[in-house]
């Protein structure tokens, strides 16, 4: 059983981070003119631009493209923007830093949750999308959620990670865009990993968000239940990389106010 300190303490966490991540999100849009709308306005462009190169002017003849393109975007989308947010987390946030009894662990989480929210929103549309080309949705719906929550535990492993090392090598933060956009081309987000090279196969195989990207479109456009063996390495390398990834914050939390 929880003690009572843990417990409050849980609480605590439970209320700074919903505060904070309701926070973000209203003054991201506060002064915009379509407000939320720019949540799915970046992924629907993208989604434009490879459906008229894949399927105009280079066809990889993938069914249902526009649905399929749209999935990985969105997927892909919402790491890219909680990781991010989450590099500069402790680096700019100097005052939070310094502020007594501030969860600090609670500031990836709070990137990754903020991310989530601009797939949430997108996630009507996608589901919107794949019945106008076609797909059946299933029951194999209800996986959805399954396939969000262990695509979390993965990107806030890697969240703590580069949080804690942007203190104090900040070269982590200009090198992180450059490493997710390698990764953009590594993950099939916009081409099918059954036009991969045999030799090259194993590369893409590896990556988590290839498997991750697949469960969604498994679910979502095919009807089919998700590959669970692959899901579940998915999600025993995620778990690891979050106890990793928590370890290495909370060791490296020690050194923040003097890097800072």
């Amino acid at each position: 059983m929880l003690s009572t300190s843990k417990f409050t303490r849980l609480l605590h966490w439970k209320d700074v981070i919903f505060l904070l991540v309701m926070r973000d999100f209203k003054a991201r849009y506060k002064h915009t003119r379509i407000g939320m709308v720019w949540s799915v306005a970046s992924p629907v462009l993208f989604l434009l631009i490879f459906y008229f190169l894949f399927t105009k002017v280079i066809n990889l003849q993938i069914p249902q493209y526009a649905t399929y393109v749209f999935v990985g975007i969105l997927a892909w989308n919402w790491m890219q923007t909680a990781l991010l947010q989450a590099v500069a987390t402790i680096s700019g946030n100097a005052g939070l830093v310094n502020q007594p009894g501030f969860p600090l662990a609670s500031l990836p989480v709070i990137a990754v949750a903020s991310a989530f929210l601009n797939f949430l929103i997108a996630l009507p549309l996608m589901l919107i999308l794949a019945w106008a080309e076609g797909s059946h949705l299933s029951t194999t719906l209800l996986c959805v959620p399954i396939v969000m929550m262990i695509q979390f535990v993965f990107i806030l492993g890697i969240a703590y990670i580069v949080a804690g090392l942007n203190v104090a090598f900040r070269d982590v933060e200009q090198a992180l865009p450059i490493l997710l956009q390698l990764g953009y081309y590594l993950t099939p987000v916009f081409f099918s990993v059954a036009a991969v090279p045999q030799r090259f196969l194993p590369v893409f195989q590896a990556n988590p968000m290839t498997t991750l990207i697949d469960a969604y479109r498994q679910v979502i456009m095919y009807g089919q239940w998700p590959a669970w063996p692959n899901l579940g390495a998915v999600l025993a390398v995620s778990a690891a990389l979050l106890l990793a990834g928590f370890f290495y914050f909370q060791h490296a939390r020690y050194r923040f106010l003097e890097e800072l």
